[in-house]
Formats: structure tokens, sequence, C-alpha cells
């Protein structure tokens, strides 16, 4: 039988790798910021948001749904509560939740109402009013089926006042008071258990603080801070086990920043991880499906549309790249190989594929891991 010579070039193909960053279709709408964002089952959804270039400040109630596996937009129902911008999303069971905002042009009009999307009848149904007074510029975050939503700025100013929602009863109910300074312009995501709330435009300028929040005490706690910059309008989102925090601005319509940090929860360390590869802007919007975070629009006084998708993956292998080795056994081989690769534990081998080829290009067999 022919003896087979596999002579492995995959290492130098990995460091054509620019990063973990993919540019995907653009939005389908008009560029913006300060939208909402969510994803449900293999969708995503953005909308809402507005643009104040040229001192004309237009908002928006339109709501457009993104399918990774066709890289293609479509216009879904308009947001009932109508025209708004800075309002907060999650979901919980396959519906999304949207709700507060500012929904006035040229009047600081904060609202209170919150309404439900589904998208198997892609309806739009009001439930129960957000309990605290109207708001902009709120975080959410959801555990075991919660939403969590607080901070942001009222009619007052900026709060610290935090509720939980429960879809089931379709009640909130207020929780402790968010563990640090009164904000607005965070971030937030949820890892396990816990919900976790950082940055934003605090008294004084930007913060780079990052707190814990457990439902089972009801209590925050401070963790490490976001690396060396303060910043707010950021953009975050978690992946298996690991917390995203980056771009943003140092100040309102400040020194804009395109930086990506990664949180490792264990260690209670952040670190550099590549930037951002659009170009550095705030109000960047994210959301998370399967596994990969899908980013886009924002402003850095020019709106975008342009939109990104995320691979945990291509990221680790990236930074990982000088410890990865490949080895083949026995080689030559006329009927069985044993491939061992170490420097790749870090990674998430679901979803990805081996590929042998002969030299002429011709796959000649592959494997799903």
């Amino acid at each position: 039988m022919k003896k087979i010579l596999f002579i492995l070039l995959v290492l130098g193909s990995f460091s054509s790798l620019a990063s973990g960053w993919i540019q995907k279709s653009d939005f389908g709408g008009i560029a913006r910021h300060r939208t909402a964002s969510l994803s449900i089952g293999t969708k995503a959804y953005m909308g809402l948001g507005h643009y104040n270039g040229g001192g004309t400040n237009v908002l928006f109630d339109d709501w457009w749904e993104y399918d990774p596996a066709t890289n293609s937009w479509t216009q879904k129902a308009d947001y009932l509560g109508g025209i708004c911008y800075h309002p907060v999303s999650f979901t919980i069971d396959e519906i999304g939740y949207v709700g507060t905002g500012r929904t006035d042009p040229t009047i600081n009009q904060l609202v209170q109402d919150f309404f439900k999307y589904d998208p198997s009848s892609n309806s739009w149904v009001q439930i129960s009013d957000f309990p605290g007074v109207g708001r902009r510029g709120a975080v959410s975050f959801v555990v075991n089926g919660i939403g969590y939503v607080g901070t942001g700025e009222t009619s007052a100013g900026r709060t610290s006042t935090f509720y939980k929602y429960n879809p089931i009863t379709d009640n909130w109910a207020q929780i402790s008071n968010f563990g640090g300074a009164n904000r607005l312009s965070s971030v937030a995501f949820t890892i396990g258990e816990f919900g976790y709330v950082g940055t934003g435009d605090v008294a004084g300028g930007s913060t780079n603080d990052f707190w814990q929040y457990n439902p089972s005490t009801d209590n925050w706690t401070q963790k490490a801070n976001i690396g060396p910059t303060s910043r707010q309008e950021a953009t975050a989102f978690a992946i298996n086990g690991k917390g995203y925090i980056g771009t943003g601005d140092d100040f309102s319509s400040g020194n804009n920043y395109g930086d990506m940090w990664e949180y490792d929860v264990p260690l209670d360390t952040w670190t550099q991880i590549e930037d951002f590869p659009g170009t550095a802007r705030r109000y960047l919007s994210a959301l998370v499906i399967n596994g990969y975070a899908y980013a886009g629009l924002g402003t850095n006084g020019t709106n975008f549309k342009d939109f990104w998708m995320f691979d945990q993956n291509l990221s680790l292998l990236e930074r990982n790249l000088e410890n990865v080795s490949i080895g083949v056994y026995p080689n030559p081989t006329s009927d069985y190989a044993i491939f061992q690769l170490s420097g790749l534990e870090e990674l998430s081998m679901a979803g990805l594929e081996l590929l042998i080829a002969s030299v002429s290009g011709t796959i000649v067999e592959s494997k799903d891991f």
C-alpha cells in the first residue's frame, strides 16, 4: 500500500490570521449609535438608537434581524415604544426585552416603559413598566432567568439604583444599589451565577472600576479594575466563561478607544488582547450567538454601520501561536495516523474541523472534533 508522508504547514497558515475579528455584512439600517442589541436563538437583533451629526438629532424605532447562516439582515416589526435611544435590552427564554431610554429628539424625555419581542410572531407586547424613574444609559444582565436593570441617568442625574424582572410573574422588584458610584453609559455581562458591571460616566469623568453582583446574597463585590485606562460608552460581552470589555472613550465625545480586554474570573485579572479592528469608537453594540460575539454600529463623531464577528478560538490561537505544536505518528504512514496537538488547551474544540489535504490542495480526509 502506498505510504503517505505528512508535511505540516498548518502553523504557517495560522500566522496569517489578522485577529479573532471577522467583518460581516453591514447593518441593514442607517448608521447610528446608542442602540438596543440582543440575540434570540441563532439570530441577532439590533435597532432603535439615533444619530446627531450636524446638530440634527434623529431617533429610530426600526428593528433588524441578522442571520449568521446567510450573513444577511432583514427588517422586522418596528419597536412598539416608538422612536427611542439609549435603552437597555436583554433576552430570557427566547424572548427579547427592550425598555427605558430617551424618546424625544429635543427634550430630555426619559421613559419607564418596557416591551417584549417574540421572533416567532414578529410582534411586540408591552409588559410592566420599569419601576424606577425613567432613565437612559442603564445596563442590564440576566442570571437564571431573571433580568437585572440599573444605573443610568434620570432627570435628577446619574443613579445607582437597580431592579430585577421576573418574566413569569411580570413583576419588578428593587435590589441593592450598585456598589460603585452613580453612573451612566456603563457595560455589563453575565458569567455563571453572577452579573458584572463596570466602567461608565461618573461625576468628574470616566472610570475603570468593575463589580460583581451575587443574586443569592444581593451583594456587590468590587473586582480588579479593567486595565489602566478609565472609559465610558464602551462595549462588553462574555463567551465561554471569559468576559470582554473594550472600545469607548475617556469622556463623552472625547478620545475614542479601540483596545479590548479579557477577564479571567478565577484569577480576577484582565489581559489586553488584539484591538477591535474597526475604527476606534464609542457605543459599539455587542451580543453573543452560540459562542461567537457580534459587534457593530457606534460613533466617533461619524456614525458607523459596520458589523463584526469575534471568534474566541482564533483570538486564542493568535495569542498562543508560539506555544502550539502538531505532531503526526507514524510518519510516513500507509493506513492510519495519530495527530497530537499541544498548546491548544484553552481552545473550545467544539465546531473545529481537522482537514487533511494532498500536496495539490485536494481534501482527502476531514474530522469534526
